[in-house]
C-alpha cells in the first residue's frame, strides 16, 4: 500500500513547465484550426443554398426542401418562371407560372460568403 502512495505522490508531483513558446504554438494552431473550418463550412453552405450561384440567364427565385434530397424550384428563365421537381435522378418540369413571385432577398451573411467563394461573379459587382 505504501509502495501504491510513493508511485501517485512520484507522479503528482512531476509536473512539465509550460513554456510561453509552447502556449503560442498551441494558440495559433488552434486558430488555424477555426478558419480552416470557417472556409469548409462556407464551401459546404455554397453546395446546398442554390440561391447563391444565380446568373443573368438562368436564376433561382425560390426553392422549397420535400425530404432530405428533394425540393421544389421555381426558376426564372427568359422572364419566365418555372416550377421543377427536382431529386438526386431527375428534374421534372411541373408547371409554368402565369403571375411571377418576387424574388426572395438573401440574407446579408449569405452574400458576403458568395463573395468571399465567387470574386469574380457578376453579382458581386453591381453590391
Amino acid at each position: 500500500m505504501s509502495a501504491f502512495f510513493a508511485l501517485t505522490a512520484s507522479v503528482f508531483t512531476k509536473t512539465e513547465s509550460v513554456t510561453p513558446t509552447g502556449d503560442l504554438i498551441s494558440m495559433v494552431l488552434s486558430l488555424i484550426v477555426v478558419l480552416v473550418l470557417i472556409v469548409v463550412l462556407a464551401i459546404f453552405v455554397k453546395k446546398l443554398n442554390p440561391n447563391l450561384a444565380n446568373s443573368d440567364e438562368f436564376k433561382v427565385v425560390r426553392s422549397l426542401p420535400l425530404g432530405s434530397r428533394e425540393r421544389l424550384m421555381v426558376v426564372e428563365i427568359d422572364n419566365a418562371q418555372h416550377l421543377l421537381g427536382v431529386t438526386p435522378h431527375s428534374i421534372n418540369y411541373l408547371h409554368k407560372l402565369e403571375s411571377p413571385l418576387s424574388e426572395k432577398e438573401i440574407p446579408e451573411l449569405a452574400k458576403q460568403f458568395s463573395k468571399l467563394l465567387n470574386p469574380k461573379s457578376k453579382q458581386n459587382k453591381k453590391n
